[in-house]
Formats: structure tokens, sequence, C-alpha cells
């Protein structure tokens, strides 16, 4: 099993990286009408993450000295009352994936 990374971003949320993750996604509410509460929270600070993530790929991408002309990058990521997003593997249950692409002078 591949070790969690937990990289906490600026506005004081947690992303995490990696890890097994336990399929520890909204189930764990039990009512109907929190469950649409907490999914709309949720989901708004994991967007505000992914935000964060983008950010930072974008820099690094920028600082390269020959850069591609072409970058894409995919992931899979969960929801999951320990952070506000949890980046999966390939092979680890996800609740939506991300692909992201940046073409030379775009």
């Amino acid at each position: 099993m591949a070790t969690r990374i937990v990289v906490e971003t600026p506005d004081g949320g947690k992303v995490f990286f990696g890890g097994g993750g336990q399929g520890a996604g909204l189930s764990e509410v039990s009512f109907a009408d929190t469950a649409v509460k907490v999914a709309g929270e949720k989901f708004q600070a994991a967007l505000g993450s992914l935000g964060w993530i983008v950010a930072t790929l974008e820099r690094s991408v920028e600082t390269m000295a020959k850069r591609p002309d072409k970058v894409e990058v995919e992931f899979s990521a969960s929801l999951t009352t320990e952070c506000n997003l949890h980046i999966v593997s390939g092979e680890a249950e996800a609740e939506f994936k991300v692909t992201l692409t940046w073409g030379k002078g775009e």
C-alpha cells in the first residue's frame, strides 16, 4: 500500500495524495437531507483545493526551460470527511476523474 501524503493548502484545507483510501465518502452521513448539505459544502471545498492544485501545476510548467507543446494531467479524486480532496491512484475507488490539458500559448 502506498504512503498517503497530506498537503496543507494556503487557505487551511487539506489534500491527500495516494494511500489506500478506505472508500469513506458520503456514505458516512446517515440522513439524506444532511447528506445533500454536506455534499455541497464538501464539493465546494474540494473544487477550491482543485483550483490550488491546478495553479501549482501551471506554475511548475511555466518555469520549465523547455516547455512541451502540450501538457496533460489526469487523476482521480475522492471526497472524504478527513480532508477537502483525496487524490487517488487509478486503481482506487474515486468519485470523479479530472483531466487537465494545456497547449502552448494557452
